[in-house]
């Protein structure tokens, strides 16, 4: 049975410039730009701004993301599956959060109503044998699924790796 604390989306973005980014849909500042990974540690395989996080991907293509939101710090979750997994603080004042592609603006997507405030973001990178219902099959990369789980939090925490991928991990 689902637990009544989590809600669960299915995204398919194009992942432009080997990007997905979760947004507040009305922040101005603290959010993507060209600065963003430069600022990230290259085996994070994340950035991250105050309002958003930028989850690099191993495709430039369309890619499969699931996003789990809990109202509360999710029950455990084995991370054996996964290649990577990174955790940060986002902030989503406006209670209003996308996800897009690295050049898709935020007013372009329906926006997902959360409560304002912090959260902790929790990305996993899971292979899969799935593939979104549009990819090229000539694109290289790896076809991963992005596992985003959130949930709020008081406290800020900063990025940490519960899991380290290998490096290079894609092409």
């Amino acid at each position: 049975m689902l637990d009544e604390r989590v809600r669960i989306y299915r995204f398919e973005p194009y992942a432009d410039h080997l990007a997905v980014v979760l947004s507040d849909a009305e922040a101005t500042e603290g959010v993507f730009d060209g600065d963003t990974w430069d600022k990230a540690d290259e085996a994070w395989r994340i950035a991250v701004e105050r309002h958003c996080v930028v989850i690099g991907t191993a495709r430039y293509d369309y890619v499969l993301v699931k996003l789990d939101i809990w109202s509360a710090p999710p029950v455990y979750d084995p991370l054996d599956a996964y290649d990577h997994v990174a955790e940060s603080d986002v902030e989503f004042p406006s209670g209003k959060l996308t996800v897009t592609g690295a050049t898709q603006v935020p007013e372009q997507v329906e926006p997902i109503p959360v409560p304002a405030g912090r959260y902790r973001v929790r990305v996993g990178y899971l292979p899969t044998g799935q593939r979104p219902s549009k990819f090229s099959e000539t694109d290289p990369g790896d076809h991963l699924e992005y596992r985003v789980t959130m949930w709020p939090t008081v406290e800020e925490r900063g990025v940490r790796i519960l899991k380290q991928g290998s490096s290079p991990w894609a092409y």
